[in-house]
């Protein structure tokens, strides 16, 4: 365990133990990604207009959580970041953020705020992939979330497009898959967070 994870430790013991509004942060964090990956997953279908109304309020209220769930982890997690961890961690919080306000734009009013989804989940995406490196610059766990934020946009995408064009037949939206990697990382996260507050 590195130097800046022992002081992110010591943070944590410091804290209110998980305060109650920490705890709820954590609660979001975990329920925000498992939505966000479920509306990504669904999006390996090749979704028809009329599907796409039902994932898409799934999709809007996961970002939302994640943006909630944002304020927890950094919270506990801040000490290790140095200059690469925050720069990517705010990149990756902002990105989140316009994603999580351009989606339900798009879907209920001009279409052109689709431009400011795709926007902000490339802004995540790039984000992600600085604080997966910084994660693992660190050594800091769990390195599978690490992973999955590097592997989000890379491997993300192209799974997409393979797996609609070749298994579906017919080729769809490429962001179900950096959507599956971004949410499941966030689960993990969550989880993580949660049982080190109930150790400490």
């Amino acid at each position: 365990m590195t130097l800046e994870h022992e002081k992110s430790q010591n943070k944590k013991s410091e804290s209110t133990g998980g305060g109650r509004w920490h705890q709820i942060s954590i609660l979001s964090e975990l329920v925000g990604g498992a939505l966000v990956a479920s509306s990504g997953l669904a999006l390996f279908t090749v979704l028809s207009e009329r599907e796409f109304e039902f994932v898409t309020p799934i999709a809007v209220v996961g970002f939302f959580l994640l943006v909630g769930g944002l304020w927890a982890y950094y919270e506990s997690e801040r000490a290790w970041f140095g200059r690469l961890g925050k720069l990517s961690f705010w990149m990756m919080s902002g990105g989140t953020i316009i994603t999580a306000i351009s989606l339900p734009i798009a879907d209920y009013g001009p279409g052109v705020a689709f431009i400011g989804f795709l926007f902000g989940l490339l802004i995540t995406m790039f984000g992600a992939i600085g604080f997966g490196i910084a994660m693992l610059r660190k050594d800091i766990a769990p390195r599978s979330a690490a992973w999955l934020f590097i592997l989000a946009l890379p491997i993300g995408v192209p799974l997409t497009i393979a797996f609609t064009t070749f298994v579906m037949g017919e080729g769809a939206d490429p962001w179900g898959g950096p959507m599956v990697f971004y949410g499941v990382a966030w689960m993990v996260l969550g989880y993580h967070l949660r049982i080190g507050e109930q150790n400490v």
